[in-house]
Parts: structure tokens; C-alpha cells; sequence
């Protein structure tokens, strides 16, 4: 098997996206979503993990994000089919994932409870089996994370990393592994995530700042961890591991970018040899 399907690469994103759906103003106009939809497109992207959504309500106790509806119908009015999965067990900042049900299907998903350093309110790690429906022994498994912010929860960041490694000794998500999401790691601290070296799991670098604050881009929280797995089949298929944000989505204006879309680009993760074209959002 390869990571690629009729020779394209299969493209994973990882999008926190600001409290979506918890109606603060712009972001949450409907009138907004064809931006959401654009660059969801724009991405060719076709799994996004997501952070900060907000569910409006739930049917059959599946829990239901509005602003996501809107962001669905916007893509099936462009004759794109997608669907998402937005998590129940945590709290506060739920995770979820959006993905196009024509490319994959969710054969699994759960909440996983790693230590004390995930007790509370503090966001459980999100794991979702994906299955290629044009390859249906390809599974493809994203666990979705979105650490504890700010600078002075380092210390709780490095525990999270450790119990998360120790998770993953202990349980195996085999066959192929894929950890991203928001980490809230500073680039003026000790990089806390190597435990997971540990776990086989190794960092795809991206040198591209994802967070946008006072400072404009002024972090890079955002972040892929690959399974040994993931890395021997890019290697085997002759590929590189490729990061890409899409900085230019925000045209140069990132304060307006992050008022009206969010305060964090989204960020693709591909076995490719080269890096995402840079087009225009249809």
C-alpha cells in the first residue's frame, strides 16, 4: 500500500478554528461560511482535525455544530460532499473532525482518557479510524490533540506529552498513525514533545508560525507527529513529508483574517514531492 491514491497524495489538515460555532460575532455570521468553505477546498485537503467547535445542539446523540451544517451545505452547493463528527466527552473547546465522505469513511472514533495532566475540563485527545474507500485496506488513523495554552502551562504541556506517550506504548493504533492538532507550544521553550520519539512518532517540521496574535504570526502551535509506519512508507514510496500553511489566505491582513475567519491558519500535512501549489480560493 502507499500513501498515495491514483498517484495523489492523501492530504491531512489540522484547523483550530476559533470557538466555531459559539457565536462571537463575525465568525459566526452564515454569511462568513463561503470563506470557511474556501479554504477548506483551496486546502485539497480531505480529513481536517478540528479544534474549538462549539456544538449547538444534538440529534440522536450525535452531537451537532450549526456553523459546521452551514459550512456542509456550502460545500455540497459547490457539489462537494463532506460530513464531521464533533466529540462529546469533553467539556470545554470540543474536537471533531470534517472530511469528504466520497474519499473516506469514520469507521471509528472515541475519546481517549490519557492521565490526570487531560483530568477535568482539560481537552481529551480525539481518535478517529479513517478508511480510504478507494483503497479499503488503508486505514488511516488521526488522533486529534489540542494541548493546555499560554506560557505558564508549560509544565502541564511536557505531562500531556508524557502520558500521551505512555498511552501510545500501551495501545497500539496500528497500521498507520497520524498525531496533530494545536499544541500551545512556545517557541521560547524546551520543545516538550519528545517523549513521543519514544513512542516512534517523530515530528514533520513546518518552519511556518500558524498562530496569529498581537504580534500577527507569531507561533507555531500547529503541528504533525508521524507513526514509524507513516514515515517508512513516504520514504518507501520515494516521497518527502511535506507542511504547508496557506498564510496566504489572509492576503497580508492576519488581524482581519483572524476576525473574521480565525486566529489560526489551517495547516496540511502530504506525502508529496512537492510543495501545495498556490492558487486562488474558488
Amino acid at each position: 500500500m502507499s500513501l498515495c491514491a491514483d498517484g495523489k497524495p492523501y492530504i491531512v489538515a489540522t484547523w483550530n478554528m476559533k470557538w466555531l460555532g459559539g457565536s462571537i460575532g463575525t465568525l459566526d455570521d452564515s454569511r462568513n461560511a463561503c470563506r470557511y468553505v474556501n479554504e477548506i477546498l483551496d486546502s485539497q485537503a480531505t480529513i481536517f482535525a478540528l479544534q474549538e467547535v462549539t456544538p449547538s445542539h444534538s440529534e440522536n446523540d450525535v452531537a451537532k455544530c450549526h456553523y459546521l451544517d452551514l459550512i456542509v451545505a456550502g460545500l455540497k452547493n459547490k457539489r462537494h460532499h463532506w460530513t464531521y463528527y464533533v466529540d462529546l466527552k469533553n467539556e470545554s473547546q470540543r474536537l471533531g473532525f470534517m472530511y469528504d465522505s466520497t474519499k473516506w469513511t469514520l469507521s471509528e472514533v472515541r475519546s481517549i482518557a490519557l492521565g490526570n495532566a487531560f483530568g477535568g475540563r482539560m481537552r481529551k485527545p480525539l481518535l478517529g479510524y479513517f478508511q480510504a474507500l478507494d483503497n479499503p485496506e488503508f486505514v488511516l488513523n488521526i488522533l486529534n490533540i489540542h494541548l493546555k495554552a499560554f506560557p505558564d502551562a508549560a509544565e502541564i504541556r511536557e505531562t500531556q506529552f508524557i502520558q500521551l506517550a505512555e498511552w501510545l506504548k500501551k495501545n497500539s493504533t496500528a497500521p498507520y498513525t497520524i498525531i496533530c492538532g494545536d499544541t500551545n507550544i512556545y517557541k521560547d521553550e524546551a520543545d516538550p514533545s519528545r517523549p513521543l520519539s519514544d513512542a516512534d512518532f517523530t515530528e514533520a517540521k513546518n518552519d511556518e508560525n500558524t498562530a496569529i496574535h498581537d504580534s500577527a504570526l507569531s507561533q507555531r502551535f500547529d503541528r504533525f507527529y508521524l507513526s514509524r509506519t507513516v514515515v517508512d512508507k513516504i520514504k518507501a514510496g520515494g516521497n518527502e513529508k511535506v507542511v504547508d500553511s496557506k498564510q496566504e489566505s489572509a492576503n497580508g491582513d492576519y488581524k482581519e483574517y483572524a476576525k473574521t475567519v480565525s486566529d489560526h491558519f489551517p495547516v496540511r500535512f502530504a506525502a508529496m514531492n512537492n510543495r501545495f501549489p498556490r492558487e486562488p480560493a474558488i
